[in-house]
């Protein structure tokens, strides 16, 4: 309106009114538009960040709810890359107030999320133990996501502990930001064990000896014995000492227990053979006896005339001997050796209660055309000497071995463990026979059961070829003066005659032997006397 109001007929008092109305309702309409001009112009919501950021290493903006750029000013820090919160600042612009009818800026808080890590680091690979610091190899580790921490490095096989923490841009799966253990390992590396020996030998000399063992580190060093009755151990640091005890063989096996940086290695083993007698010879195996006599050591253990019992048991031609009990015993030690071997003791068979006897048999003193009775032949000749009488061949049974004796021969009769460790023996002797005395008859033979010789027994020359003495020696046992008389082995308050291997050189048919007051004598090759055979070990 104008102001001035005109209408015809009206009074001016009516024209007032009507003035009046018109201002009041012009006042409304101004006041109803100021109001809608101030709701256009008023921004009721601050923004905020719509969505999540999660940190890439890139630079990130952040979306906005309830951002219009017609309307506010984007100010403050509007892009980032780490993982963080951040101030963005928002200003109404020209007309625009915030609901409280301020234009004041407004700070509004975004954020970048740390990055996930879903896996803790383990290690990869083996480490083993090479006396110096390693560290492992570890799968799921990125230096440039987490920081390594705790034991890291480390020498000594075991196992220790690691722990990873998330950088300033990371968090685990679990939303947490806090250390994570990991274990690791270094394995102990493998062992090896050695002796600086495989084999020993304990004698009366020497009855104890000593293993180094050598192994890497710290394992526990043992060792037992196999038969703690021939041989004892004992552990001092790297060394073991063997004890020997009595005569045998031992096994001693070594064991090194799995120390701090090594494993158990395989266990090792040394042989001992231990060659110390008992001092009576008859407490001694065979076996022992062989050994000491193997080792030149029977001379330091034992003395001429010492005795062991053997049982003879058999058939001997045609004589059967059950389960005589006799002792043979020592009649020399090495004797002649350099003829008829090294490492020998020489036994003759043998004694009954201390008696020295001969076996007989039942044609004692007789003749007969059988080889199987007690003769040096089974025709009166002694032509062929010993090598070729049927007394060393088939009677004693030289045909054959000790481990595969003749059936019915002397040899078979003795007992299995002394034929075990009989040793052959080289004897002189005249091998020709036939009554002449001649040097060249005179040979050597290979026998394992022998009669002793003229002089062997007496140390002279009565009746045998007399080249014979000069490859031969008389028998210590004999030299030292003991009795040369034999009695029957079932009668031995009866002496009797024993032959003797050497042929009588002035006849064509008799062989010597000791009479029964002991002197030297001779004999047809027929006749039946007394058996006193001598053996080696």
């Amino acid at each position: 309106m104008d102001g001035n109001v005109n209408v015809p007929g009206a009074s001016a008092a009516d024209l007032k009114k009507v003035e009046k109305k018109a201002d009041a309702a012009k006042t409304v309409a101004d006041e109803a538009m100021d109001a809608v001009q101030k709701f256009a112009f008023t921004i009721n919501t601050v923004p905020s960040q719509a969505g999540s950021l999660t940190y890439t290493g890139s630079q990130q903006t952040p979306a906005w709810n309830g951002y219009n750029s017609e309307m506010l000013k984007l100010s403050g820090v509007t892009e980032g890359i780490n993982a963080g919160e951040y101030d963005a600042i928002f200003t109404p612009l020209g007309d625009y107030v915030w609901a409280d009818g301020t234009q004041n800026p407004v700070t509004v808080h975004w954020t970048i999320e740390r990055a996930a890590i879903n896996t803790t680091p383990s290690q990869s690979g083996a480490v083993t133990y090479n006396g110096a610091a390693q560290s492992p190899n570890w799968s799921n580790y990125d230096s440039a996501k987490l920081t390594i921490g705790g034991t890291t490095s480390a020498t000594d096989a075991g196992t220790y502990s690691s722990t990873f923490t998330p950088g300033a841009n990371y968090k685990w799966s679990d939303g947490t930001t806090t250390a994570k253990s990991a274990n690791w390992t270094i394995g102990k590396a493998a062992g090896s064990l050695s002796l600086n020996k495989s084999s020993m030998t304990l004698n009366k000399a020497t009855t104890a000896s000593t293993i180094a063992v050598t192994r890497p580190g710290d394992g526990a060093i043992t060792a037992t014995s196999s038969n703690t009755s021939v041989a004892t151990v004992s552990v001092s640091g790297t060394t073991v000492t063997v004890t020997g005890k009595v005569f045998g063989t031992a096994t001693i096996t070594i064991k090194v227990e799995a120390g701090t940086n090594h494993n158990a290695p395989a266990n090792k083993t040394c042989t001992v053979q231990v060659n110390i007698f008992n001092s009576t010879l008859n407490s001694n195996t065979w076996a022992a006896i062989k050994a000491a006599s193997d080792a030149g050591e029977a001379a330091n253990c034992w003395s001429v005339g010492a005795t062991k019992t053997i049982t003879i048991n058999g058939k001997i031609g045609n004589t059967t001997i059950s389960s005589l009990s006799i002792d043979a015993f020592i009649i020399g030690f090495n004797h002649n050796s350099t003829r008829e071997g090294s490492n020998r003791i020489h036994f003759q068979i043998g004694k009954i209660g201390g008696n020295l006897v001969g076996l007989v048999d039942g044609n004692y003193g007789s003749s007969s055309s059988d080889a199987k009775n007690f003769q040096m032949n089974a025709s009166n000749t002694n032509s062929g000497g010993w090598s070729g009488s049927s007394m060393r061949k088939t009677l004693l049974g030289n045909s054959n071995t000790p481990t595969n004796p003749l059936a019915n021969s002397f040899m078979a009769a003795l007992p299995s463990d002394l034929r075990a460790v009989m040793k052959s023996v080289t004897k002189y002797s005249d091998n020709t026979g036939g009554g002449s005395d001649t040097a060249s008859y005179v040979t050597a033979t290979t026998d394992y059961l022998f009669l002793l010789a003229e002089f062997e027994y007496h140390g002279a020359r009565s009746y045998a070829n007399s080249a014979e003495k000069n490859f031969q020696a008389q028998y210590d046992y004999y030299k030292a003066g003991n009795s040369k008389v034999h009695y029957k082995h079932n009668a031995t308050g009866t002496s009797c005659y024993v032959w003797c291997r050497s042929v009588h050189s002035g006849t064509t048919y008799s062989f010597c032997r000791v009479n029964g007051g002991g002197s030297a004598s001779r004999d047809n090759a027929s006749d039946s006397w007394a058996l006193a055979p001598g053996f080696c070990v």
